[in-house]
């Protein structure tokens, strides 16, 4: 992966497809609204389906929420980075169109260091969503990308197969976790947070 080729593309308001954690993703800047409007346009991906953000650590996801609560601040500790996606309330660096107009923002920090990487040198969060067709299969092989898909993309990392694990996604609401996508990690969240369900 050519990291500087790939800031270079963020920057410039373009979209880029390379593995993550979780599944291959299309990724851009999050704080470019043009950015993130190709995004849905080249997914064909409704635009009152909220995206989620991965942030570099805690101190980004600070940056882009308003106030984390104990339990959350419990949660994240225990289980970040990781295929863990939190509904956060965002502030105002959070654009609508990201989050559908919804007051949350799901978010989260992945535990892939290159990812980690890119998010922290291009100083800000990104998009990251499963690099298919809206409706599609999830790309875990990057030869099984749509080619009309790929039309839009200016920069592709060919990497390894990826085993598709999805991210647990949760929400808390008056100090009880609510789980709105089970995902790989609700087992271990619910066994230790078994008070909080």
């Amino acid at each position: 992966m050519n990291i500087d080729k790939l800031i270079n593309i963020l920057k410039k308001g373009e979209l880029a497809i390379i593995p993550t954690d979780t599944t291959y993703g299309i990724i851009c800047d999050a704080t470019n609204d043009d950015a993130v409007r190709k995004v849905f346009l080249t997914k064909k991906r409704a635009f009152n389906k909220p995206l989620i953000i991965l942030a570099s650590d805690i101190e980004m996801v600070i940056k882009y929420t308003k106030k984390i609560s104990s339990l959350e601040e419990e949660i994240i500790k225990e289980f970040w980075p990781g295929p863990l996606t939190i509904l956060l309330l965002k502030n105002s660096l959070v654009s609508d169109l990201v989050t559908a107009s919804s007051p949350f923002v799901g978010i989260r920090i992945p535990r892939d260091l290159h990812l980690q990487n890119i998010i922290k040198r291009l100083d800000c969060p990104i998009v990251a969503t499963s690099a298919n067709l809206s409706g599609e299969e999830v790309v875990t092989d990057v030869s099984n990308i749509d080619q009309e898909l790929a039309k839009n993309v200016s920069y592709i990392c060919y990497g390894n197969k990826i085993s598709a694990i999805p991210s647990t996604l949760i929400k808390v609401n008056e100090n009880k976790i609510e789980f709105l996508r089970e995902g790989i990690i609700a087992p271990n969240i619910k066994e230790e947070f078994k008070n909080n369900i």
